[in-house]
């Protein structure tokens, strides 16, 4: 049963937007949820059958999820479920819709997370997502079916997060690869770095607006905001 089929007490603080509902409504589908992106889904687009890979990355997977929560809290959306179907799905479908109406905005900086499916061979999943099987992103795992354009995309892509991480200094450098290289948890990565827990999140909130900014100077993310990402997290 959904959490919130079961409690109904919680359902109608977390519909009031209670901060202890929402936070205890998020650490229980987190999970469930980051699972789900990092997995993928089948979709179709102007008639072809595609396969959104997952996120592989901790940078593009934290921004996601928040994304998703930061759409299912609002009062509009809080007050849309109907407290009679299980939560879990109504999240999902929440989080496919952030990942489709990214790749419809930006088509091309979405592509290496991409893939297209034959379409005379069997789908991966029926199309919900929820029963996807796992696939790794194409951002880390070429396919046979890869293009000319998707390859030097992902290799420009490669490019430009190597040399972001390059002109960190040692500290940041180190935080952020423990961070979102090795999906370390804040406080863990900061140990790591001899930051205290306030020192690393003050950080985490700059390296994420830098490689923002850094990917926009190069032409990518363009619809994204340091300012709403940052909000966000």
């Amino acid at each position: 049963m959904s959490l919130l089929i079961e409690r109904r007490e919680l359902l109608d603080r977390f519909k009031r937007g209670e901060r202890r509902a929402l936070e205890e409504v998020y650490r229980h589908y987190v999970p469930d949820v980051a699972a789900f992106l990092q997995r993928g889904f089948t979709f179709s687009s102007g008639g072809r059958p595609l396969r959104f890979g997952g996120y592989a990355q901790p940078f593009d997977l934290d921004n996601a999820l928040q994304e998703t929560f930061a759409r299912a809290f609002k009062e509009s959306a809080r007050l849309g479920f109907d407290g009679l179907h299980p939560y879990k799905s109504y999240l999902f479908a929440i989080a496919r819709n952030l990942v489709l109406d990214e790749f419809r905005n930006r088509e091309v900086a979405m592509s290496p997370f991409i893939d297209q499916l034959d379409s005379s061979g069997p789908s991966e999943s029926g199309g919900d997502g929820e029963d996807a099987a796992p696939s790794a992103s194409m951002a880390t795992a070429p396919s046979a079916g890869v293009s000319a354009e998707q390859e030097f995309l992902r290799n420009e892509l490669g490019k430009l997060y190597a040399a972001f991480v390059t002109r960190l200094d040692e500290r940041d450098r180190t935080f952020f690869r423990h961070r979102f290289e090795e999906q370390r948890t804040q406080v863990e990565a900061g140990q790591l770095s001899g930051l205290s827990h306030m020192q690393s999140r003050t950080l985490e909130k700059k390296l994420r607006r830098a490689f923002l900014e850094f990917m926009q100077s190069n032409g990518y993310l363009e619809a994204y905001t340091a300012t709403a990402t940052v909000k966000a997290t």
